[in-house]
């Protein structure tokens, strides 16, 4: 009896002691600060907000659906789909659905998906249950971009924070045809330092976060710990029990003493595993904001790489070589490269779709019209398929490919199926060569077959 209590008091000072020192130091000593949100719907990329609506009157109000920028009508759900691809969560528009009973469906960016919400209208009330609380759906729409549809679905802890809007043009750009090559240069190089700014800043919330989750796994290793050494104590109480019935007055005495020193220790031990708790708890908290922040500069991220692509578009349909594009996009010095010392003369011939769509034209017209043409005269033409054909020479024979139309664009394969239009495409193969898609088109779409200024 004397062995065991002394071998409590002993060891157990150095127990706790060494265990209160080394899980202190595994955690902040404080509620640790929550990084600062990277964007805010104000400053967010314009792409995700209505440009015409502010410009003329950020303030007012649609006195009907059909003047809210975010109705979109008729619209399908494959064009919706392409509207709201990469958009972050939070991203919204509204079209009529498909039973054309005047009720309306909500299509709504969450969690990198698109979430499709039926609108019902009934006795003049619109909502998404009943009971139909709002007057008009621009009343719905209103109330939940200032209130989450968690009120609605407890899996949509989202507003509606981003319309994508009908009235704005081409993004942010607004009308393409009133730019000039500088203009959409320097807007490249702006969005090439916000794509590296949010590199950087992703990088830096992804070590935090694992940071983080290395303090998370070693708090609850430690409570474990906490766990362990609390059994041992329960298990030596009941020990000291078991001995204090059958013990003698003068042994009683010491086990008394001794259950109480076990005692102060053991509320000594719950009293620290409650303030780790503490600090578990204020970590994940921690843990799960880092993880939001990282979620939410991805998705803008992926806004700004589709503003970037659609600009490359541009440029190179407007007499840019691919080649200075790469080495811009490539390149850190962006100041250093002017669009003026790397324009190309713009072929003309190639911005009219008569000297190359011919809409009734076969497979076997088409090889009568290009036969003996030189290397790299083309067309494009209507497939068996329902989808457009390129016909092509290329070492003096012609090839015929399929041109894919797809909700995100026309191209010859996926992931390339981004232009935005057959003259897109044509722009873009005429300075690239066709042999990233197929090794043997060793040629660019060089020569549109019906241009004036073709030669054999």
């Amino acid at each position: 009896i004397v062995g065991l209590t002394l071998l409590v008091d002993q060891m157990n000072p150095a127990i706790m002691v060494k265990a209160h020192e080394s899980w202190s130091n595994m955690s902040p000593t404080g509620a640790p600060a929550l990084p600062p949100r990277k964007l805010s719907q104000t400053n967010r990329p314009q792409s995700v907000e209505s440009i015409a609506t502010r410009l003329q009157n950020p303030l007012q109000e649609p006195s009907c659906i059909e003047e809210a920028e975010w109705y979109w009508g008729d619209i399908t759900r494959d064009e919706v789909q392409e509207k709201l691809t990469d958009m972050p969560d939070g991203t919204f528009l509204v079209r009529n659905a498909s039973n054309k009973a005047g009720e309306y469906t909500l299509t709504l960016r969450k969690g990198g998906t698109n979430k499709l919400i039926k609108i019902y209208h009934k006795n003049e009330k619109f909502g998404f249950s009943e009971p139909y609380n709002f007057s008009s759906v621009i009343d719905l729409v209103n109330h939940y971009r200032k209130v989450s549809l968690s009120q609605y679905n407890a899996t949509l802890d989202v507003k509606l924070l981003y319309p994508v809007s009908r009235f704005q043009q081409d993004e942010e750009f607004g009308t393409w045809k009133s730019l000039n090559v500088d203009v959409v240069w320097m807007r490249l190089i702006d969005l090439l330092k916000d794509i590296l700014k949010k590199s950087i800043s992703y990088e830096e919330l992804s070590k935090e976060f694992q940071a983080a989750m290395a303090d998370i796994s070693a708090m609850r290793m430690g409570l474990q710990q906490y766990q362990e050494v609390n059994r041992m104590f329960e298990d030596q109480l009941r020990v000291h029990d078991k001995f204090l019935k059958k013990a003698e007055r003068h042994e009683a005495d010491n086990l008394v003493e001794n259950i109480e020193i076990v005692k102060k220790r053991m509320k000594l031990l719950l009293d620290s595993k409650a303030v780790l708790e503490d600090k578990l708890y204020t970590q994940v908290a921690y843990s799960q904001t880092l993880e939001r922040e990282m979620y939410q500069l991805k998705q803008e991220g992926a806004v700004v790489t589709r503003q970037k692509d659609k600009s490359v578009r541009w440029l190179l349909t407007h007499g840019v070589a691919l080649d200075a594009i790469n080495r811009l996009l490539n390149g850190t010095d962006w100041n250093t490269c002017k669009p003026e010392d790397i324009q190309l003369p713009l072929n003309l011939s190639h911005l009219d779709e008569g000297t190359w769509l011919l809409q009734s034209c076969s497979r076997a017209d088409a090889e009568r019209l290009l036969n003996g043409k030189r290397n790299g005269t083309f067309l494009i033409r209507p497939s068996r398929t329902g989808q457009s054909a390129l016909s092509i020479v290329c070492n003096g024979v012609v090839n015929h490919c399929i041109v894919y139309r797809t909700p995100k664009g026309f191209g010859f394969a996926e992931p390339y199926n981004i232009y935005s239009s057959l003259k897109d495409l044509v722009m873009h193969y005429s300075q690239t060569s066709l042999e990233e898609h197929n090794d043997s088109l060793t040629t660019t779409l060089a020569y549109p077959v019906l241009a004036t200024n073709d030669k054999k």
